[in-house]
């Protein structure tokens, strides 16, 4: 951190005869300034949606449709894109880490990962990490493609001991006007 410039020596906080590593405030400024920007670009996502989860008949189950609806908020100190929870606590869902320029998507409820993301070609963005699902972990992939103002979907999909990708479920969003 040091050769990019982020980090310089400086005063400690506890002890200010003590220089120990700090960060150069103009070039956090100008980390925040590269994760405001491109958080920019999926604030398309704030307000409130229905979906659909489409999940295909498996060795143990039909095939199915879940319906419901949720709500896109961003976090107080604008950080986050965040679920809103039915009892109001926002929940930090999706931000840009500006230090390795990549989209991170967080998973703390039931489902647990960091999956990561280069950032968006076109209208799509390819989320990819170790996911914890009930006790399984495995390696997901998660595409996201934008259709317009009002409607996207996402791709879920298990990396197989062979490599492959294999088809999960996929949810579908339609911006709700109320």
């Amino acid at each position: 951190m040091f050769a990019s410039g982020v980090v310089r020596m400086g005063a400690s906080r506890v002890d200010p005869t003590r220089q120990v590593a700090t960060f150069d405030p103009a070039a956090i400024g100008a980390l925040i300034a590269v994760r405001d920007q491109e958080l920019q670009t999926f604030l398309w996502i704030l307000g409130e949606w229905d979906f659909e989860n489409h999940v295909p008949a498996g060795d143990r189950n039909p095939a199915y449709i879940d319906v419901g609806r949720v709500r896109y908020v961003r976090s107080d100190d604008a950080t986050w894109i965040c679920v809103a929870m039915p009892h109001g606590k926002a929940v930090p869902l999706l931000t840009f880490d500006a230090w390795s320029r990549q989209w991170i998507y967080v998973l703390t409820n039931g489902a647990f990962g960091i999956l990561r993301s280069v950032g968006w070609e076109d209208d799509q963005l390819v989320f990819t990490g170790t996911m914890t699902i009930v006790g399984v972990t495995c390696e997901w992939r998660m595409t996201w493609s934008r259709q317009g103002q009002d409607a996207f979907r996402f791709v879920n999909e298990e990396k197989t001991a062979a490599g492959t990708w294999a088809y999960i479920d996929e949810w579908r969003y339609v911006r709700r006007h109320v």
